[in-house]
């Protein structure tokens, strides 16, 4: 009975280790699959020369966003610039901040010649301004020395030919004066599309680094 009795605890033994067993197994499998599924989830970094591409438009779009005259390229790039492909990376790299630059270039001349034209058509409208303004003072002035009497409709003619030139020099003042602020404006504008345009795929570029 004694004999029964222990194997029957040894037996107990047996299976609830096996039980434990069992279900530790089972733990390890549903902790793997969901490893497994969170890896599949979890964006990975680009590897290989597509990171090398990446860090090079890094480079790229953080030196369009700052406006700086030169890409700083990464240390790993540059320790690696004998390498065909890493060569060939940077070389398109910069070509693309050359061409960039020459359209932005082209793209401000363009508008800065515009602003030049305006400024001298208000320069010049200004100018004629002072003059008849000066010839209207001496017009009044010769007026005023005359008297009622020796006022002559030739004089009066002159002085409001005078005025209205002077109005319309005003006028010119105005429009030219009107069109440099919108130029002006344009101008920022410009300036500021470039750099969103730069800062939008500088932070594309590095979530792709970073496995997004």
């Amino acid at each position: 009975m004694e004999a029964a009795s222990g194997r029957s605890t040894v037996d107990d033994d047996i299976a609830a280790a096996l039980r434990r067993a069992v279900a530790f197994a089972g733990l390890l499998a549903v902790t793997a699959v969901a490893a497994i599924a969170c890896t599949a989830r979890t964006p990975q970094p680009a590897a290989g020369i597509a990171t090398d591409r990446l860090m090079a438009q890094e480079a790229l779009w953080n030196a369009e966003a700052t406006r700086a005259s030169a890409i700083a390229f990464p240390p790993a790039l540059l320790a690696r610039r004998k390498d065909p492909k890493v060569a060939t990376i940077l070389a398109e790299v910069q070509q693309q901040l050359s061409a960039d630059q020459s359209a932005s270039t082209a793209r401000r001349s363009a508008v800065l010649r515009q602003m030049d034209e305006a400024r001298a058509e208000r320069d010049l409208h200004e100018s004629q301004r002072t003059v008849l303004l000066v010839k209207i003072e001496q017009a009044s002035a010769l007026m005023q020395q005359r008297g009622p009497a020796g006022i002559t409709p030739g004089l009066q003619g002159d002085l409001a030919s005078l005025k209205i030139q002077e109005a319309k020099s005003y006028g010119g003042v105005v429009l030219a004066s009107r069109k440099l602020k919108l130029l002006t404006e344009r101008m920022m504008t410009l300036a500021n599309a470039e750099q969103a345009r730069a800062n939008t795929r500088l932070e594309s570029v590095r979530t792709q680094l970073r496995g997004g």
